[in-house]
């Protein structure tokens, strides 16, 4: 048995990085890296601060400019295969999330995955760990035009699985991921890892948890 609050929830839809896996401490790896590569300047703060945010966003605010689609793909696809590979020898499943997800399934609850990132790292995630099928959707950035805070990652994931938003419980490690499933009008489960519990708590999620078994009854 599942359980969360509040108890009426119909479906659950997850953030990737920070919440699958913990793995935000990678991400600034490779950004701090790529930025280097680059000449361009990010610090730790910056990208922690950044995150759930596209990755286009990310490199208009690194170069302090806008970038045209052609670049900014290539130059993503550069940063997120230098993030696998730093990534690679550390990619485990969040403690608890494969016991919350089976018991999910076992109590009918269909899940999703809503994320900022591409689908190239949303395979490699959902394909290393084993994770696919626990998923009814998938939404990655490619499918929605306004990332987090925005809630259209989540209203898209909501979509596809045929509920109202109303009836979602997202799950979110990052300041603009939990701004964005409430302005979903949905309610959102915080997992420390990426930020504190203080931080977390500040922006008034409806529970802050350490691990997914906090929520396994």
């Amino acid at each position: 048995m599942v359980y969360y609050l509040p108890m009426t929830k119909r479906a659950y839809l997850f953030d990737m990085d920070g919440v699958l896996v913990d793995n935000c401490r990678y991400h600034v790896q490779a950004w701090l890296e790529f930025a280097r590569r680059h000449g361009g300047h990010l610090t730790d703060a910056q990208v922690v601060a950044w995150m759930g945010a596209p990755g286009r966003d990310y490199l208009a605010r690194m170069f302090d400019a806008p970038i045209d689609e052609t670049r900014a793909a290539a130059l993503l696809r550069e940063k997120e295969a230098l993030y696998r590979e730093i990534y690679r020898p550390h990619l485990v499943a969040r403690d608890g999330l494969v016991d919350f997800l089976s018991a999910a399934r076992a109590d009918g609850i269909p899940c999703a995955v809503s994320t900022g990132g591409t689908m190239d790292n949303v395979d490699y995630v959902l394909d290393g760990l084993g994770l696919r099928a626990f998923f009814a959707a998938v939404v990655d950035s490619s499918q929605y035009v306004r990332g987090k805070p925005a809630p259209e990652c989540y209203l898209a994931a909501a979509a596809r699985l045929g509920v109202e938003p109303s009836a979602c419980c997202v799950f979110e490690d990052a300041l603009n991921g939990i701004a964005a499933a409430q302005a979903a009008g949905m309610d959102v489960v915080a997992i420390t890892g990426t930020n504190s519990r203080a931080v977390l708590e500040s922006a008034h999620p409806t529970r802050v948890i350490d691990s997914f078994r906090e929520l396994l009854a």
